[in-house]
């Protein structure tokens, strides 16, 4: 087979690349932050929408007798682009990566494949990345069907330029000031409503010492510059000290969002003379009381503050907002606070019973310039829930249990006050009697179940009872146990072809499943799926549940956007409507629609 995949000139990265910064809130405050990878479980395109298992549990590479072969073209020039990293993921076998680079000719090939459907990812320095079938900025990838003793050939991608923001940053006197944390931000909907997140496209972007900065990786469009500084200063007036700080600022140099001005960046583009002057604020107090579940003072342990920035995929945490030991009686303050949003957190170890058990509190504020008092903080060692996995038929189920993970969704954001760390490493893990146990829960959770291609929770019960989409949420240090996860191998499924209004087929666009019912809509859930097709244009969605649903196709869709109710209600009027019962697998040819 011969397949021509030479991406437009201008066809950008993904918003998806997976970093984050994150450092451990008990340690003293620090300047740079430690980089991690963060495990994303995310609705793609035709997948399970439940995530791949964790990285430790995945099984050895599978091999096989299927090629892809292609070349990695620069789109500017069209000359060949050697040392490209191509990267395969193929999340029905198991989240099985294969990575290979670019000779001198841009070539490339991947050989020893299983069949399957594959995700494909090339990375060049300079270039932005990009995702095989993705045309626009922000669009998913489509999967590449590859069948067992298949050559692939002509998998070509032609990379565009990464486009950048330049400027310099000063302090309010016009000086030119060094270590400030600069963003790329950009509005989408996350975690339940549409904010502005930073984009996740590298390393830290800070000023040098002459007050300049590179925001580096840019996609073409529309971005907001923020810049950050956590320094403080004392000033004196009339004989009376007074502590200042620095708000985040917004270019061209406002605190406030509603003044801020969106820089516009075309691909391979660098905007420069981005400059603007950080905007002073009164720092403050912030105070409280700081008491484990036992109500006991946590005298001597630290309070800290830290900064968290969050996006799809990932986190930036990071402290700088100072800290400070407790007081025996459990009080604590902290002094010269500088405008802005923190998380104040605090961790400890209690003994509960002989046993040492690690409990943490954590509480999100915002500094203006008034004084905080009052603030509580109260650990907790979460809670943990235990059950066992059964399958619909009553049989053992047929899956490997390495490829099985028990995993709790918080119904609220933000940083667990457990922290970071690896915890428990058995915790969500599945014993050889398909028994286990979650643990650290913190607040509540709805609890999900990452499984292997072809396989689809049909049930969460507890005492009877289905808690399948249900919040649970239990005091610190109890148990739910009697859970039961009950799976299948007979999922629900729709698949076919697109047309254009005339009922021509079309290879491209993107499809969208979603309930009727408005209440099921969110970012977790389960009655919401999306899907681009495949190179013969052919798309497959499976494990939707029982119920009603509207289909819709559309040309182009940001990644994520479904995610966002006022999009869906948006796009209801072209749904053509579809029900599900159990195991059913319909075949819907859907004609592309313009919203």
């Amino acid at each position: 087979m011969s397949l021509k995949q030479l991406n437009s000139p201008w066809r950008p990265a993904s918003a998806g690349l997976v970093v984050a910064l994150v450092l451990l809130a008990a340690a003293p405050p620090v300047a740079v932050a430690q980089i991690v990878n963060i495990e994303q479980t995310r609705q793609g395109p035709g997948g399970s929408g439940q995530g791949g298992p964790p990285r430790d549990a995945r099984q050895p590479a599978q091999t096989g007798t299927a090629v892809v072969r292609g070349r990695v073209f620069a789109a500017d020039t069209g000359r060949p682009l050697r040392r490209a990293r191509i990267t395969l993921q193929a999340p029905e076998l198991g989240g099985d990566n294969r990575t290979t680079s670019t000779n001198a000719e841009g070539k490339y090939e991947l050989k020893d494949l299983p069949a399957g459907r594959y995700n494909i990812l090339v990375n060049r320095s300079g270039y932005l990345q990009l995702r095989y079938g993705q045309r626009r900025p922000f669009e998913a990838g489509k999967q590449l069907q590859v069948l067992d003793k298949q050559t692939v050939e002509n998998v070509d991608f032609s990379l565009p330029r990464m486009s950048l923001i330049t400027g310099r940053v000063f302090d309010e006197t016009g000086d030119p000031i060094s270590g400030v944390r600069v963003f790329a931000m950009r509005s989408v909907y996350f975690e339940g409503r549409r904010r502005l997140v930073p984009i996740a496209n590298g390393p830290l972007t800070t000023t040098d010492d002459a007050g300049q900065y590179r925001i580096l990786g840019l996609a073409p469009g529309t971005y907001f510059v923020m810049a950050d500084l956590r320094e403080t200063w004392t000033v004196s007036a009339g004989g009376v000290d007074q502590v200042i700080g620095y708000a985040p600022t917004y270019f061209p140099g406002t605190a406030s969002l509603t003044d801020a001005m969106r820089v516009a960046v075309g691909i391979g583009q660098e905007v420069s003379n981005t400059d603007f002057g950080l905007v002073p604020g009164r720092a403050v107090t912030v105070s409280g009381l700081a008491v484990d579940s036992q109500g006991r003072p946590l005298a001597g342990r630290q309070v800290n503050l830290a900064q968290e920035w969050r996006g799809p995929g990932f986190a930036m945490v990071m402290q700088g907002g100072g800290g400070t030991a407790v007081a025996p009686d459990g009080t604590f303050t902290i002094k010269s606070v500088a405008p802005g949003p923190y998380t104040l957190m605090v961790r400890t170890t209690v003994d509960i019973g002989g046993v040492s058990v690690q409990e943490g509190a954590s509480t999100p504020i915002v500094v203006n310039d008034v004084d905080l008092d009052n603030v509580m903080l109260q650990t907790s060692s979460g809670w943990s829930l235990s059950g066992q996995i059964t399958t619909d038929t009553g049989a053992a189920p047929a899956v490997p249990r390495d490829r099985v993970r028990i995993t709790p969704r918080p119904v609220t954001t933000g940083l667990s006050p457990l922290g970071p760390g690896p915890g428990n490493p058995d915790s969500g893990r599945v014993r050889e009697d398909w028994t286990f146990s979650v643990t650290g829960i913190v607040g509540a959770a709805r609890l999900r179940a990452s499984l292997p291609e072809g396989w689809v929770v049909k049930s969460i019960l507890h005492d009877g009872r289905d808690v399948t989409d249900t919040a649970l949420e239990l005091k610190s240090g109890e148990t739910l146990s009697g859970v039961q996860i009950v799976i299948s191998s007979q999922a629900n499924s729709i698949s076919g072809q697109l047309a254009d209004d005339k009922g021509a087929p079309l290879l491209d666009g993107t499809v969208i499943v979603f309930a009727s019912d408005a209440e099921k809509w969110s970012e977790d859930s389960r009655f919401v799926r999306s899907a681009r097709p495949d190179q013969e244009g052919k798309y497959q969605i499976r494990g939707l549940p029982p119920g009603e649903y509207m289909a819709v196709a559309v040309d182009y869709v940001e990644d994520g956007m479904w995610n966002d109710p006022e999009y869906l209600e948006s796009i209801r009027r072209y749904g053509q409507k579809i029900t599900f019962g159990e195991a059913d697998a319909q075949t819907v040819a859907l004609t592309l629609v313009t919203p």
